[in-house]
């Protein structure tokens, strides 16, 4: 039991080199790196539109994908861009490359997800909530494929990627749209197809800033009692 008289900056800069060590070749993230800085570039990442711009802030500041992750226990976060999980083929037959592998740690132990990025500007479900904007289709297709391979082919994929410690993921989490620009219908679209599809969860990038606003928030009024 580490008591608060020991956790000193030296001791969390020894843990953090400790918990790196874990996962080599992934990017890092905890709870101290929910900054204000953080917030500011998902914002304007987000703003700009292009995915590339996303990805680019998401793997400067990995501990913001774990807002999108239920039940994460925020202990920590490792994430992997950019993993070719299937090669192409030499049929001209595209290869299958999801945005992050990760993995996240908990009192439960480790867990392994798919992370697909979509723009914020495209929501999931189409215009009256009848059903899936073509943005979205596009995304479950990608997201079906990557968990299909995955069931199908978990050696193969451990070995491509070269990362001997992963297993079969819990999920595909699809971070696309926000959920303040969404109307009811479509809101109620995509929590319908959550509820049926316990494999991809649809998640809108405003859980994300919620989060990081909200432990800003309480940082801020702990620092100031």
């Amino acid at each position: 039991m580490v008591t608060i008289q020991q956790i000193t900056p030296e001791y969390l800069a020894k843990l953090r080199t400790e918990l790196v060590a874990q996962f080599p070749g992934a990017r890092f993230g905890w709870p101290a790196d929910a900054k204000t800085a953080a917030l500011d570039e998902l914002l304007r990442a987000l703003s700009d539109g292009r995915e590339e711009a996303i990805q680019e802030t998401l793997t400067a500041h990995p501990y913001a994908i774990q807002y999108a992750v239920d039940y994460s226990g925020h202990h920590g976060i490792w994430a992997f861009p950019k993993q070719m999980i299937k090669p192409s083929a030499a049929d001209g037959t595209s290869g299958l490359i999801p945005d992050y592998l990760i993995v996240t740690r908990s009192s439960l132990g480790y867990f392994w997800y798919i992370i697909e990025l979509k723009r914020f500007d495209a929501q999931f479900a189409n215009a009256d909530g009848t059903g899936y904007s073509k943005e979205g289709h596009k995304a479950l297709a990608q997201c079906n494929a990557y968990l299909a391979h995955f069931r199908d082919y978990i050696d193969t994929v451990r070995s491509n990627v070269r990362i001997p410690e992963l297993i079969q993921p819990e999920g595909v989490i699809l971070l696309i749209g926000d959920s303040e620009k969404e109307s009811e219908a479509q809101r109620q679209c995509r929590e319908d197809f959550v509820r049926s599809n316990p494999k991809i969860n649809v998640v809108s990038y405003r859980r994300i800033i919620r989060g990081l606003e909200s432990d800003l928030r309480v940082r801020s009024q702990s620092a100031g009692q």
